[in-house]
C-alpha cells in the first residue's frame, strides 16, 4: 500500500510519531505553516533539517518507483567521491495505521543537500569561465565513475564549494553516460547569460542555437518537442519555439515514446503528441513506463494498469502491491 501525499505531509509535521530514523527532523515550511512539497510523477519531496544538516526527503508515489533506484543507492554507498551527494534508502522509515487499524511501513529516499546555491543563482553571481570549467570537471568525473544521472538539468544542480553537485538520483544508473546532451544544454545556458559573449580573456565568435525565449522555464528537447512553462501553465513547443500544445497544465513531463504525463486541477492524465488525452486527467497518479508500454494509474488509493492506447488492462485494486 502506497501512502498518500496527505499522509506524507502529516508525517513531516509529526516526525516523532511517524518516522523511525528521522524522529527529530524538521521540515521546511511555507507561509501557511505546512511543509513545502515538490511533486514529480514518481516522487514527492520535502526539504528537511536533520542532525544539523539539510536533506531532501523523497517518498515514492508508486511501488515501482523506489525499486528502480535501490541498486543505484546501494552502489553509491560504496563510493568515496565529492562529486555526488549522499543518497540512501531508509527502510520502513514511514509508519502509519491504515483505516483497518493495521500498521503500515514504507521506504523513503534521503539525500544530503550541500550548502550552496541553485544553478540559476550561480549563473548571475559566478564568472562564466568558472561555471563552464565546473561543468567540464563534473562531466569528466561522472564518466570516470561510470555514473549516468539521466535527468541532469538546472533544477538538479547545486553550486557548492566552487563545483556543481548533482541532486535527485531517481533516474540515475551506473553504466554508459546518457548525459552528454544535458551537459551541452547547461553550457548553453551559461554562455547565454555571459556578457559579453565570451568564455575567456578574448571575445570569441559565437553562434547560439535557437533560443526558446518568452517562457518562465524550458526543459530539453525530447522527440522534437520541448516542455515549457508560461504564465498560463505548462505546454509544449517545437525546436523553433513554435507552439504545438498550448500551455494549460499545472505540470507536464517530457515526451517519451509519443506520450507525456500531465497534471490538471482535476488530476493527472496522459497525452499524445497532438495534445489529445490517451488517459483523461482524473487520476491521483499516472506513471508511464515507456520501455514496457504500460501505464500504472492510481485512483482512490488503488492501482490499475493501462496500455499504450489508454485501454485498462487490470481492475483497480488488483495489483496494489
Amino acid at each position: 500500500m502506497t501512502p498518500t501525499l496527505q499522509l506524507f505531509t502529516r508525517a513531516l509535521l509529526t516526525p516523532d510519531l511517524s518516522f523511525k530514523t528521522l524522529a527529530d527532523a524538521r521540515a521546511a515550511t511555507g507561509a501557511d505553516g505546512l511543509p513545502r512539497l515538490m511533486r514529480t510523477t514518481r516522487f514527492a519531496e520535502a526539504e528537511i533539517t536533520w542532525r544539523g544538516r539539510q536533506w531532501l526527503l523523497s517518498m515514492p508515489l508508486s511501488p515501482a518507483a523506489l525499486a528502480s533506484v535501490e541498486r543505484t543507492a546501494s552502489q553509491l554507498g560504496r563510493l568515496n567521491t565529492d562529486h555526488l551527494a549522499e543518497y540512501r534508502i531508509l527502510r520502513d522509515e514511514l509508519r502509519w495505521t491504515d483505516p483497518a487499524g493495521r500498521e503500515r511501513r514504507f521506504d523513503l529516499a534521503l539525500q544530503h543537500l550541500p550548502a550552496g546555491k541553485p544553478f540559476a543563482e550561480a549563473l548571475h553571481t559566478e564568472p562564466a569561465e568558472r561555471l563552464l570549467a565546473a561543468l567540464d570537471t563534473l562531466e569528466t568525473a561522472l564518466r570516470e565513475l561510470n555514473f549516468s544521472h539521466n535527468n541532469l538539468r538546472a533544477g538538479n544542480l547545486r553550486w557548492s564549494g566552487g563545483r556543481f553537485v548533482p541532486l535527485r538520483y531517481h533516474d540515475a544508473h551506473f553504466g554508459p553516460s546518457g548525459d552528454g546532451a544535458a551537459f551541452e544544454s547547461l553550457r548553453e545556458q551559461v554562455r547565454r547569460t555571459a556578457d559579453p559573449m565570451c568564455v575567456g580573456d578574448t571575445e570569441a565568435v559565437y553562434t547560439p542555437h535557437r533560443r526558446l525565449t518568452g517562457h518562465r522555464w524550458t526543459s530539453h528537447v525530447f522527440e522534437g518537442l520541448v516542455c515549457v512553462e508560461d504564465d498560463e501553465g505548462f505546454g509544449f513547443v517545437d525546436t523553433e519555439n513554435n507552439p504545438v500544445i498550448r500551455p494549460q497544465y499545472t505540470w507536464a513531463g517530457d515526451f517519451r515514446e509519443g506520450r507525456a504525463e500531465v497534471e490538471t486541477p482535476s488530476g493527472m492524465g496522459l497525452i499524445d503528441r497532438q495534445g489529445r488525452y490517451v488517459i483523461p486527467p482524473e487520476y491521483e497518479i499516472v506513471d508511464y513506463a515507456p520501455a514496457e508500454s504500460v501505464v500504472r494509474v492510481r485512483k482512490d488509493g488503488r492501482w490499475a494498469e493501462f496500455d499504450y492506447l489508454g485501454r485498462r488492462l487490470t481492475e483497480f485494486g488488483t495489483n496494489n502491491d
